[in-house]
């Protein structure tokens, strides 16, 4: 939905400083900065610092919106998993920040869209961003997949910032392991390292899929000679 800039850029603009503030709320962060006002769908959203509710009901309306564009039919079964924090691990049930924004979304459909934490660590996770794991060949052997609805129907994930994309393609790969299917993933934020002319462009990415037996994707560039 928007731009993660990682670090101030010399000339930060408001919208900026309005995308990075989302971003943050998204991650259960303070918003920080002046109060914002955004608009969609004819529903304006307030949000500032020290109140983050605002902007977690924005991403969550946005979300749901593309989710009910795009299903086929409408009142098509669905099940939206979370890619799990880095202490949600088997051994812990406790909730954790993308499940809770998974179950929002589910909240604002029927029953027959649902929300299940079906991945969790086999152990706790060094953050990204403080020097873990990024790539989906280190990161599928410590995620495990434990299927709580029936595997024909279709998931998405949810998660609130994609880096490389590894962490959606390791989960995509455990849940196709466990034998149900991917189509999508909905994301708050895309890390940025430099400023792009709209923060708030809708960038559609399409990430190879995780095969275990080619962690390294070498069988799409290179061909056995029979």
């Amino acid at each position: 939905m928007v731009q993660y800039l990682t670090e101030q850029v010399e000339q930060m603009r408001d919208k900026d400083y309005t995308s990075l503030s989302i971003a943050k709320a998204i991650k259960g962060r303070n918003p920080g900065g002046m109060n914002k006002s955004l608009r969609l769908g004819g529903k304006v959203y307030n949000f500032g610092p020290g109140s983050p509710d605002g902007a977690v009901d924005l991403w969550t309306a946005w979300a749901v919106s593309l989710i009910k564009g795009a299903m086929d039919p409408p009142d098509a079964q669905l099940v939206i998993i979370p890619v799990p924090n880095s202490h949600a691990t088997v051994g812990n049930s406790s909730d954790f920040r993308t499940w809770e924004l998974a179950r929002r979304i589910a909240e604002q459909f029927g029953d027959n869209v649902t929300a299940f934490d079906e991945l969790r660590w086999t152990e706790v996770m060094r953050k990204a961003s403080e020097g873990g794991p990024r790539q989906a060949h280190e990161l599928y052997p410590k995620l495990q997949c434990e299927l709580k609805a029936d595997a024909t129907i279709d998931r998405i994930l949810i998660d609130d910032i994609m880096t490389s994309g590894g962490h959606l393609q390791a989960s995509a790969g455990q849940i196709r392991n466990a034998g149900a299917s991917v189509e999508a993933a909905l994301v708050c934020g895309r890390t940025k390292h430099i400023q792009v002319s709209n923060p708030f462009a809708m960038p559609v990415e399409e990430l190879a899929d995780f095969d275990p037996n080619d962690p390294f994707g070498f069988g799409a560039i290179f061909h056995e000679v029979e």
